[in-house]
């Protein structure tokens, strides 16, 4: 073998250095794009992010393959603030799991569901019993 064709050792550490700095390159860039998928889909529902930060060892991410899983919180349409897991991959899209409601505008958790829940209850049982008053006078 003539010297010309043979590797050094210093050719190799640089090889293995280009390789390693390549797929961070590859990672930064599909993280980026991943972020940009998932603010594209929240913003596109009326929704607006609060953060995206990944999660490699989120429920789920043991059988999967090539998905990376995120922690996103965003204030949705209604000015919920919600908090999700999501997997995404470049071709599969978003997969939104463990998704909770984690406060509302004043930072409570469904208080103001309840009070029109409560509201919109007393509501019904009025309109019952005028309904029933109105049926009884017609007999």
């Amino acid at each position: 073998m003539t010297p010309d064709l043979a590797v050094t050792g210093v050719e190799t550490t640089f090889y293995i250095v280009g390789v390693i700095c390549l797929v961070v390159v590859i990672r930064v860039v599909a993280g980026i794009l991943d972020k940009q998928r998932i603010e594209g889909e929240i913003n596109g529902k009326g929704g607006t992010i609060e953060s995206i930060r990944w999660t490699p060892f989120a429920r789920g991410w043991l059988g999967s393959k090539n998905e990376r899983f995120y922690e996103v919180v965003w204030e949705d349409s209604d000015q919920l603030r919600r908090r999700a897991t999501v997997k995404t991959a470049m071709l599969a899209g978003n997969y939104f799991a463990d998704s909770e409601v984690t406060g509302g505008e004043t930072g409570d958790t469904g208080g103001g569901l309840a009070a029109e829940n409560q509201r919109l209850r007393r509501e019904n049982e009025e309109l019952r019993r005028e309904l029933e008053a109105r049926q009884g006078d017609s007999m």
